[in-house]
Parts: C-alpha cells; sequence; structure tokens
C-alpha cells in the first residue's frame, strides 16, 4: 500500500499545543510485507533519521501491528527538525499501513487516539489526518480534533533555515507556569483565530498571531524570530508566528505579495546570522490519505 501525510504548522501564534494547519507538502510511504524490515529514504532528513524500528514510521506501525516485518519506500518532501511536523506525519503514515495490514477499520478519531502518546501533543497530528486548519481540545489522556476551511486565498509563507533548529532546547525555554496576564491574552487571540478563519477576515490576523506565552522564550534560541516577523508584517503578511517549536517562520499573507514576504523574512534571518530559504504553500484540504490500496 501507498500512504501521503501533509506537512503541519503548529501553534499559530497563540495556539499553544491546539492550534495546527495542514500544507501541501508531503511525506509519502509505500509499504510491503517482507521478511526482515527495511527502510529506503529518499529526499529530506535522508541522512538524519534513523531506519531500524526507532524510525516514527515503523513506531506508528506498531501501535497496530505489534509484529511482522515490513519493507518501506520512503519519498520525503517535509523538512526534518524545522517546525513542519515531520515527525507528526511519519506516525501517522505508520498508523495507516497499520491499519492496512491488519484490516482492520480504524476512524480518524483512533488515529488520533493512538498517535498522541508517541507526539506528545494533538495539534500536528490532527492536521496530518484531519487535513485544514484544526483544534485540538485536549480530552482525558488524548485528544479530540475540530477541523475548520481554510480560506482557499490565504497563502503560508515560511522561513525554513538551513540547519537542523534546536527545537529541544526551544521547548525547554516555555514556562511551566505563565503569567494570569499572558494566559489570558493568548486565550483571546485564539478566539480570534476562530472568527479569522471562520469569518475570512484576514484583518483579525495581525492580532490573532500574536503570543505571549511561548516566543518569547524561544526567541533566545531563534534569535531572528522577531526580526523576521516584522519583516514579514512590513512586506505585506497579515500576521506571522514561529512554526510549531521552530525553527521555521510562518507568515499567511495574499497571494500577490508572497515572493516580498518570503524574501524579507530571509534577509531579516540573514542579518541576524542565519541562513535559510522562502517556502510558500497553500493549506492542505484533505489530511492523510491511501494512495494506493494493500
Amino acid at each position: 500500500m501507498r500512504v501521503r501525510v501533509p506537512a503541519s504548522s503548529a501553534n499559530l501564534g497563540p495556539g499553544f499545543d491546539v492550534l495546527a494547519l495542514a500544507l501541501d507538502l508531503y511525506l509519502e510511504v509505500e509499504a510491503h510485507r517482507a521478511t526482515e524490515t527495511s527502510i529506503a529514504w529518499s529526499g529530506s532528513g535522508a541522512d538524519e533519521v534513523p531506519l531500524d524500528e526507532r524510525n516514527l514510521i515503523v513506531r506508528g506501525l506498531r501501535e497496530i501491528v505489534p509484529e511482522g516485518s515490513v519493507r518501506l519506500r520512503v519519498r520525503n518532501a517535509i523538512p526534518i527538525g524545522r517546525g513542519l511536523g515531520s515527525s507528526a506525519a511519519s506516525i501517522v503514515a505508520g498508523l495507516m499501513i497499520g491499519a492496512g495490514f491488519s484490516r482492520d477499520r480504524v476512524t480518524s478519531e483512533h488515529m488520533l487516539e493512538h498517535a498522541f502518546p508517541l507526539e506528545g501533543h494533538g495539534d500536528n497530528l490532527a492536521a496530518a489526518i484531519f487535513g485544514g486548519f484544526c483544534l485540538v481540545t485536549p480530552r482525558g489522556s488524548g485528544a479530540v480534533a475540530h477541523r475548520l476551511p481554510w480560506p482557499p486565498a490565504w497563502r503560508a509563507v515560511f522561513f525554513v533555515p538551513n540547519a537542523l533548529s534546536p527545537t529541544h532546547e526551544a521547548r525547554r525555554l516555555v514556562p511551566k507556569r505563565p503569567e494570569r496576564a499572558d494566559a489570558i491574552f493568548n486565550l483571546a487571540r485564539v478566539g480570534e483565530w476562530m472568527l479569522a478563519v471562520s469569518r475570512r477576515d484576514h484583518r483579525l490576523l495581525a492580532s490573532a498571531m500574536e503570543d505571549r506565552m511561548h516566543q518569547p522564550g524561544r526567541s533566545r534560541a531563534y534569535p531572528y524570530l522577531n526580526p523576521a516577523i516584522a519583516a514579514a508584517k512590513s512586506s505585506g503578511a497579515w500576521g506571522a508566528a514561529l512554526s510549531g517549536a521552530g525553527g521555521s517562520v510562518i507568515a499567511v499573507a495574499p497571494g500577490a505579495r508572497v515572493d516580498e514576504v518570503g524574501d524579507a523574512m530571509v534577509e531579516a534571518a540573514r542579518a541576524s546570522g542565519v541562513a535559510g530559504v522562502a517556502l510558500t504553500l497553500k493549506a492542505a484540504s484533505r489530511g492523510a490519505t491511501v494512495v494506493e490500496g494493500a
């Protein structure tokens, strides 16, 4: 069988661990039953991921099929370790393969339930599974996802650093107990995100993408973050934020301004001593899919 899973950008400013957007950049995995497990990986991450049972695709598969060997052929366009949901895409791909091989009917909701313990948070997972713009509500030991259609005229423009991002360091920089005023600030802006998307009102994004809980601390790991956000806005973006735990930066902009916004973020990061590239993506309206049946 062959599965295809989209990249994603999480948090989107204030929505720490609860907001994410699926992107039209994909991990594709072809899987065959085999006498021993092997992984042939091409594309992004070929020299950065383990090619054995530690691989997240295999770990996702083992959630459904604990035993048996598989031969995987992976074509990956999602940058690894840059805040674009590569780990969530891998886990979801493995779960889909496991469900296909077991012939069990695993619903999208059950897939999120299986995936949650492997990822630890549901935002990227929900976007990878359901597609579109997702709000994730933690419940008990898992999460429930709510999906809203992304306005088709909105584009996501990214600054993607060339080097692997210090995501573990960035996670440690998030305060465990935020100030009450900062929590209220972020709660209000998550609400603005819901209004902006449901009303297709881009005028709300300048405020909706602001954050006072995780980005101030993480900016110490990514000194280019605030300059890149400012450059994106001054070049025509409606709003901008850190993508996931970083180090990519996402800006939401009209199609006519994506080149200027991307170039401005690249230049701002370069001035801070960090090289990278600009990437313009559409939202992926569909989440993980089986391209070819078993």
